[in-house]
């Protein structure tokens, strides 16, 4: 019996070989692997949305390069570049994070984001602290102490344009007075609305100047005078910085001082 199976199975076994020689066996073998193929490839298209959902692609992202206070403009932080572009992936980056500088421009920071921190957007937005806001680079704040008449009290206003004198008595001859153009054009930040009723009672007026104009201000608060003078709201032009004293007011000759940072200014008659 068992002789007769064997002889029974070697048919269909040897059938099968001879079916798989055949074209047709040929077609259906190439078929299968293709099939097998295509799961292959569905299986392998699914995984990679699978990591792409899941945020496995990298992306750029701003990283804080140093300290970055509250109240610093999207416009310093883009022009200092006090960031740096990171690539990560997308699992690590942050809702929110800006790849893009150019998204800081008029907007300041409402935290501090420390190094290496993510910039994102809503670490920033419109209009915030209007003195920080305003400030990048060499740019600083200082408030001036000014009367009524001297720092026009009452008329500048937040966002006018001024020149600031500075006016000294006495010096090496007594009764000689010198006045110094200290800076040009200079925008004023904060400024009382009015005076308030006594013209004697020092005010403060807040104006943004480069380091070096603040420090000789600073000076000519505390040793002198401090003029305000307005300039037109637009188109407006100037002269090269002069010195007055009470010779060059009578007409003699003398030299002009120079200031700091301009071309020295020729003798006045």
């Amino acid at each position: 019996m068992e002789a007769a199976t064997s002889s029974r199975q070697s048919p269909r076994g040897g059938g099968l070989r001879r079916f798989l020689g055949t074209r047709r066996g040929s077609f259906v073998v190439a078929l299968l692997a293709a099939a097998l193929a295509a799961v292959a490839l569905v299986a392998y298209l699914n995984n990679y949305k699978k990591d792409v959902r899941g945020g496995t692609l990298p992306a750029q992202v701003l990283v804080a390069d140093r300290l970055i206070p509250k109240g610093t403009s999207g416009d310093a932080v883009a022009t200092d570049r006090l960031f740096r572009p990171t690539t990560i992936s997308q699992d690590d980056a942050k809702p929110l994070a800006l790849a893009d500088a150019s998204a800081l421009s008029g907007k300041v920071a409402t935290r501090d984001i420390f190094p290496g921190q993510q910039i994102t957007s809503a670490d920033f937005q419109v209009g915030g602290d209007r003195l920080r806001g305003t400030l990048a680079a060499t740019q600083r704040a200082l408030a001036i102490p000014v009367d009524e008449a001297h720092g026009l009290v009452g008329d500048v206003r937040g966002g006018d344009k001024v020149d600031l004198f500075a006016s000294f008595t006495g010096g090496s001859t007594a009764g000689n007075g010198v006045l110094y153009t200290v800076a040009q054009d200079v925008l004023v930040l904060k400024a009382p609305t009015q005076s308030g009723g006594n013209s004697a009672n020092a005010k403060s007026v807040i104006v943004r100047l480069t380091d070096r104009q603040s420090a000789r201000l600073a000076f000519a608060s505390d040793n002198g005078k401090v003029w305000f003078v307005l300039r037109p709201p637009a188109g407006g032009t100037q002269s090269k910085p002069s010195t007055v004293t009470e010779q060059s007011l009578a007409g003699s000759k003398v030299d002009v001082l120079p200031q700091p940072g301009t071309p020295p200014a020729k003798a006045t008659g």
